[in-house]
């Protein structure tokens, strides 16, 4: 019987080939991002599957009570470990702290480093192989450290790691006692080295663990154990909440703790302080949802245009029904039709996906890699996602059919349904809503893009050079390449102005008690005039070391934070950090986005220290950049330069900070694509079968006198109608989502005006009536006489 149903069904797609094609076509782009998704989700399935004894590692979470946002914290104090270490029903704790990171330096490398400090048990619990090194006793001695295969290659090179020592920024020299395998994909860790757990416990953070502050500090500690096997997690859960009981009964903030499944973690919920990557309910949520804007309208216009064909199968229905077919039977037809077109186009699909993964998703994502090669498990996913896609596609027209009576199918009669009409025009209207407010939206992201890259950020950026030092002697540099002919000035900086890269320091005046964040740079004398900063009073640094140390240049923002009156009066104020040392303000500068544009210029000061530059500002005085980088390439081998020469044109690091844009961009443009595409195969569809049942209409009237242009207006405008519903019900509510949305997003942002939105209709309504015009030109224009001929 099967058999007889898909030849049945082969033998109809094939009659309709017009309609068979745009089918295959719109679900094939419908379905592309849903394999993606599916993908997704095999892969997240896969964190952290490879640890022994996973179903029995937790980690535990703090819910903190504090009257206003009442966070989740995947975070929790390090106190637990230790009462969690005295319970019976626990076999191992670890725990985990995120404040490792900073620069290593060996020799004169200096590498950037982001890690954990952990207890020793860490790489029992957790199965993460080493190549090198003991991993029962690597990390149990103090400043005792393990690195990735990666970063050993990036410190050491081809050397032997092994008992070699590491200087790490603020916590002093590590010996390298290990290297592990380079963590996998699938894991919600994410470090380059682990350091010992008790080299953190010197430092005061870690040694009040057991105090009521320390059980007042959630962020960056983390607790992990292993029950024991004839343990019940709800006894631990039990003592938990003891815990939070007698630690925050007499205090303001409540806290509670729960536990959560190592395979809960990713994919799992929304938590603050997160280490590795974060894939959480919502996230996930949110992309399915894309997915869905997309796959829905392709599935609704085939079910529309399998109804809209009705009138070809009445007769094929009244042969069954009075061959004594049964209506389920009748329906089973209808659904082995749609499942084999959409078999179909889950190999097209396939192909689209794959090119998808390839040249776009590596461009978008910003998170860590995720991998989504297809594997045996993922092939199964998408043929049942294609049987439940074909069989609710083919359920509803399947549906229609087997409700007409057999003589008025026999007749050519079809269900007579408002429902019908009501249904096409809103799967057209909504397909509309969703390409117009693609359009709108991908435009007004790239004037924001746009608007960010040209702001006057009140500094030079015109022919500017950043050169990372990597541990080159500034004063070595700035010697060797000033001799470069297209060189007309070098500074040196400690971060890249205006990218939003700065150091964080707690300052107060003498007569302050309590100190304000600033934000700060270290730059040399030349910095200043090199950047073209307006100097509003005071004197800018001179090539005396020794009184620059203990100089500051501050913006306008800090001496009004600081209420210093005016920038005359602030000029050799007194400025404390929380280290005790002094500074006095020698000149003050007028307001600049030295954090580029997400927030609104805050208190900030230049500081002159040359321990702390890493990248040569180079002032080009020629255009010519690729010859000025072959000069100095020469050059930096012989100044003692490691590696290769990074050098960057500060406005295209300008670019790359508003980069998250062109993300949005792409992405967003890409599913404008597809829906518009999906929306006009749908329209097409439509218009043709219109036009199709309208034939002898069309032909009557031209007959009768009625000229072309009356019979394109007649056939467009109850789509265009369409169209200005959904332009009336999109333009709103994408402005103010735009809006709400860019406001949140950066504090100077771009005004949405009438040229976006005529910009969004004219593209919109371009796409629409190239395609009614398609058709309708062409019924318009044809011979009345050839439809005529019969009648």
């Amino acid at each position: 019987m099967f058999r007889n149903f898909f030849k049945t069904a082969v033998r109809n797609l094939s009659k309709n080939k017009f309609f068979t094609v745009l089918n295959v076509i719109g679900l094939a782009l419908g379905m592309s991002l849903s394999l993606l998704y599916i993908a997704l989700l095999f892969f997240l399935n896969t964190f952290d599957n490879f640890h022994p004894h996973k179903e029995r590692i937790y980690r535990v979470t703090s819910q903190v009570y504090d009257k206003q946002e009442n966070p989740r914290y995947a975070s929790s104090p390090a106190g637990l470990a230790d009462k969690l270490n005295h319970f019976s029903g626990v076999e191992k704790v670890v725990r985990i702290h995120s404040s490792l990171y900073g620069d290593a330096v060996y020799g004169e490398k200096k590498i950037h480093v982001e890690g954990y400090f952990a207890d020793p048990d860490f790489f029992e619990m957790f199965n993460f192989p080493f190549v090198k090194g003991n991993k029962a006793t690597a990390i149990t001695n103090p400043n005792s450290i393990v690195i990735s295969e990666n970063e050993a290659k990036k410190i050491f090179g081809d050397k032997q790691p092994m008992g070699e020592m590491l200087a790490i920024e603020g916590y002093g020299n590590f010996l390298v006692t290990g290297v592990f395998k380079n963590l996998p994909e699938n894991t919600h860790f994410g470090c380059e080295a682990i350091a010992s757990y008790s080299t953190l416990k010197s430092y005061e953070k870690a040694g009040s663990a057991d105090t009521e502050e320390g059980w007042k500090s959630f962020r960056g500690s983390f607790v992990y154990f292993r029950l024991r096997e004839d343990a019940k997690l709800v006894n631990v859960e039990r003592y938990l909440d003891q815990i939070a009981k007698d630690r925050y009964q007499k205090q303001d903030t409540k806290a509670s703790f729960k536990v959560q499944p190592l395979n809960k973690i990713v994919p799992g919920p929304e938590l603050y302080d997160q280490i590795g990557p974060n894939w959480g309910y919502l996230g996930l949520f949110l992309i399915g949802l894309m997915t869905l804007i997309v796959l829905i309208p392709a599935c609704s216009n085939y079910i529309n245009l399998s109804i809209s064909q009705a009138l070809e199968r009445m007769r094929e229905i009244g042969v069954r029904k009075v061959m004594g077919g049964r209506k389920k039977q009748i329906i089973f037809q209808f659904i082995v039709e749609s499942t084999t077109i959409v078999l179909v186009a889950l190999v097209l699909s396939m192909l689209l996906s794959e090119i998808i993964r390839k040249n776009l998703l590596s461009q978008m994502v910003e998170t860590s890699p995720i991998d989504l090669t297809p594997t045996v498990p993922t092939f199964i996913g998408f043929l049942l996602f294609a049987l439940l896609i074909g069989t609710v596609t083919g359920l509803v027209p399947a549906l229609y059919f087997s409700k007409i009576p057999a003589l008025n199918a026999l007749k050519g009669k079809e269900l007579k349904t408002s429902g019908r009409s009501i249904f096409r025009k809103i799967v057209l209207t909504t397909q509309f809503i969703i390409s117009l407010g693609f359009i709108m939206a991908v435009i007004i992201i790239t004037r924001q893009y746009q608007y960010s890259v040209n702001y006057d950020l009140g500094f030079d950026q015109k022919n500017l050079l950043d050169v990372n030092l990597q541990n080159i002697d500034p004063q070595r540099f700035k010697n060797e390449f000033s001799k470069i002919s297209s060189v007309q000035k070098i500074s040196m900086s400690s971060h890249i102005l205006g990218t939003g890269s700065t150091a964080k320091r707690f300052v107060r005046t003498a007569d302050q008690l309590d100190s304000i964040e600033v934000s700060s740079m270290a730059v040399d004398d030349n910095f200043i005039s090199n950047m073209k900063l307006d100097l509003l009073s005071g004197k800018n640094f001179s090539n005396n070391q020794q009184e620059n140390s203990r100089m500051i240049i501050v913006n306008e923002e800090f001496v009004n934070r600081f209420n210093l009156k005016d920038p005359f009066t602030a000029l050799d104020k007194s400025i404390l950090l929380t280290d005790s040392s002094a500074y006095r303000i020698a000149g003050v500068l007028k307001n600049f986005h030295f954090s580029g544009l997400k927030e609104v210029i805050q208190p900030f000061f230049f500081e002159y220290n040359p321990d702390k530059y890493n990248y040569a500002n180079l002032k080009l005085v020629t255009g010519d950049v690729v010859g000025s980088i072959e000069a100095m390439e020469k050059l930096w081998k012989k100044t003692g330069g490691e590696g290769k020469l990074t050098a960057r044109l500060f406005s295209d690091e300008i670019k790359e900070t508003y980069a998250f844009y062109k993300m949005i961009m792409r992405f967003w443009s890409f599913l404008g694509l597809l829906a518009i595409t999906v929306a006009c195969l749908g329209l097409l569809g439509t218009v043709s079968f219109t036009i199709k049942k309208r034939v002898k209409e069309i032909s009557i009237r031209k007959v009768m006198g009625a000229t072309s242009e009356n019979l394109v207006l007649l056939l467009s405008k109850d789509f265009i109608k369409l169209m200005v519903i959904a332009s009336v019900i999109t333009v709103p509510a994408v402005y103010f989502l735009m809006d709400y949305v860019l406001t949140n997003t950066q504090h100077y942002s771009v005004p949405i005006g009438f040229v976006e939105i005529i910009a969004s209709l004219f593209i919109m309504m371009f796409f629409v009536l190239t395609t009614i015009l398609s058709q309708t030109l062409k019924a318009a224009n044809a011979n009345p006489a050839d439809n005529l001929r019969s009648e």
